[in-house]
């Protein structure tokens, strides 16, 4: 049993894996200046969720009996949780392109990289979750690697400071709430996406466009389409449905804590694939941080597996 949890694991983390760094590198030639220089960025988002609507309606069928079968024991979803949830997930993608716009490339991969503290932090304050010293020690190794991999020159202003702060509290507090909500109400990963993308997809599709005119300065409409372009753009939408699916598979079976810090060996593998696909230059930085990213992620998946036998031993003792 434990070794097909552990394979179904860590198929989740290889999904998300694979899907997240091939949507880098497909949005990397679709609005990278020297690609296809699609540069709206919330509009993107907005189509992202549009079309993983599209695709849960035609795949939610069984989910319906599941969901019911899951309201009538742990209750309905309110509604009031649900909207709160894409105010806060939606301030997180517009907070996040407003910071790369108004702040150094530098200082939004430090904003970034703080996310892990701050996931920490605020399930400490909301759900009195503790990091045990080993677990910190490895996070702190991940970070000092990333950092080190990313982080370059971290000039900073009053305003691209303020929307950073609100960037990384908004894309954590989203980020725990994937799981608390499918935890707290009992539904599946795959039922929380079908019922909050139509809502993301809304906010960001009204949104998106005005948000995108005042960061490039020309409205989406005025981008010059060709049939390359459109195929980036469809691979794009169907790659963050798989991105979409599998993040909330893993934030509902881990933690966004687990979620934040191993998911920074994306980054390193982003890095990797810039160079060999995109000619990007690689420096020494980028190679030692990354070496001491992974190895500082290996550590925590290390005591993050021991704690949870430890504490699974511990629970069969009580039984």
């Amino acid at each position: 049993m434990t070794s097909t949890l552990s394979a179904a694991d860590a198929g989740k983390w290889l999904s998300n894996f694979v899907s997240s760094v091939a949507i880098v590198m497909v949005n990397k030639q679709l609005m990278g200046a020297q690609g296809l220089a699609f540069q709206y960025a919330t509009t993107l988002c907005g189509l992202h969720f549009l079309c993983t609507t599209s695709v849960r309606a035609f795949t939610s069928k069984g989910d319906v009996a599941k969901a019911s079968n899951a309201a009538a024991t742990h209750g309905a979803l309110p509604r009031q949780k649900l909207f709160a949830f894409v105010a806060v997930a939606s301030t997180s993608i517009i907070s996040l392109n407003l910071s790369l716009m108004l702040n150094h490339v530098g200082f939004y991969q430090l904003a970034k990289l703080l996310q892990i503290p701050a996931v920490a932090m605020m399930e400490f304050v909301f759900l009195r979750r503790t990091v045990s010293r080993a677990l910190v020690w490895a996070i702190a190794i991940v970070m000092l690697g990333v950092g080190i991999a990313t982080v370059q020159e971290t000039s900073m202003n009053f305003w691209g400071t303020l929307v950073a702060i609100v960037a990384v509290l908004a894309t954590s507090g989203q980020q725990i709430l994937v799981g608390r909500l499918q935890s707290e109400y009992g539904i599946s990963s795959n039922d929380l996406l079908g019922r909050t993308a139509p809502l993301m997809a809304a906010a960001m599709l009204l949104i998106g466009p005005f948000l995108d005119q005042i960061i490039t300065g020309s409205f989406v409409t005025e981008y010059y389409w060709t049939m390359e372009s459109l195929g980036f753009l469809s691979a794009s939408c169907l790659l963050a449905i798989w991105v979409n699916i599998s993040q909330y598979m893993c934030i509902g079976t881990f933690s966004a804590l687990s979620f934040q810090v191993i998911g920074h060996v994306k980054t390193v593998f982003i890095f990797f694939f810039g160079w060999l696909l995109f000619d990007v230059p690689v420096s020494w930085n980028n190679v030692i941080g990354g070496a001491i990213a992974i190895g500082g992620i290996s550590y925590y998946s290390h005591i993050s597996s021991l704690e949870k036998a430890d504490a699974a031993s511990r629970r069969r003792v009580h039984a």
